[in-house]
């Protein structure tokens, strides 16, 4: 038993040695090693980024053969994205999320509008010209876009980036909703079989790339997004989805 206890006991002593001489023979870090291992990493190099967006978007229906009048109204959303940068100035975006888009609806004054003297409330049929009738689609969205950023710093801490590329849009409700908050008078219809269902559109965005504390980047975008297919499946008219806003982004 002893000696296997002195043999155990010699052989910690001589692991122990040899590592303590192994550290003595490892060369010092240099004043160079030492700065650059202080030094905080640029955020801008990271090559993978995912996080949230939100977005704030107003958005209507463009084309020469409308069945009605429309106004751009509020359209808000947001996406999980993600961006790969295989080289510093140069990425490939994926995102995935829920958007509003849509439009308002002008009509005919019919009765004078909610501040005309004598007032009279609408039916069922009549409407009015004060701006309380909107489209509301409720979209998923897949948008694929190619990325570009400035390869310095424009300012201490941001960089400028623009991007361009489709966008998948599936459709899965629609609602016509009229609504007069001053009169108090509230009607809401399902209209989804009158829209298109899936359509391809282009997006274009551009703008600051925010170092957010050396760890997060604060993206802030202007996003321009148009549909390619006629939105119309009834032969209403010919007409294509536009949205326009500002997307705010958090990336990790």
């Amino acid at each position: 038993m002893k000696r296997i206890t002195y043999l155990i006991v010699s052989l910690s002593l001589i692991l122990l040695f040899g590592d303590i001489h192994a550290q003595e023979k490892k060369p010092l870090p240099t004043k160079e090693e030492i700065i650059a291992a202080g030094q905080i990493k640029d955020v801008f190099d990271k090559k993978f980024r995912f996080g949230l967006s939100y977005h704030f978007n107003w958005g209507t229906i463009k084309g020469d053969d409308l069945p009605n009048r429309y106004f751009t109204k509020p359209c808000i959303g947001f996406n999980f994205r993600a961006e790969y940068y295989p080289v510093p100035f140069a990425a490939i975006g994926l995102g995935i999320g829920y958007q509003q888009r849509g439009t308002g609806i002008r009509n005919p004054d019919t009765y004078g509008g909610s501040f005309a003297h004598p007032w009279v409330k609408p039916n069922l049929v009549e409407t009015d010209s004060t701006y309380a009738q909107k489209l509301r689609f409720n979209t998923i969205e897949f948008p694929l876009t190619l990325l570009l950023r400035t390869p310095k710093e424009v300012f201490k801490g941001v960089r400028l980036s623009a991007a361009a590329g489709v966008i998948l849009i599936h459709n899965f409700r629609v609602n016509d909703i009229w609504m007069d908050v001053v009169g108090g008078f509230h009607l809401e219809r399902p209209a989804t079989s009158e829209y298109l269902r899936d359509d391809i559109g282009y997006q274009l965005s551009f703008g600051p790339d925010i170092n957010a504390g050396h760890a997060n980047v604060f993206q802030v975008h202007f996003v321009y997004t148009k549909g390619t297919k006629n939105i119309y499946a009834a032969g209403q008219g010919d007409g294509r989805q536009m949205t326009m806003g500002v997307r705010v982004a958090w990336l990790f």
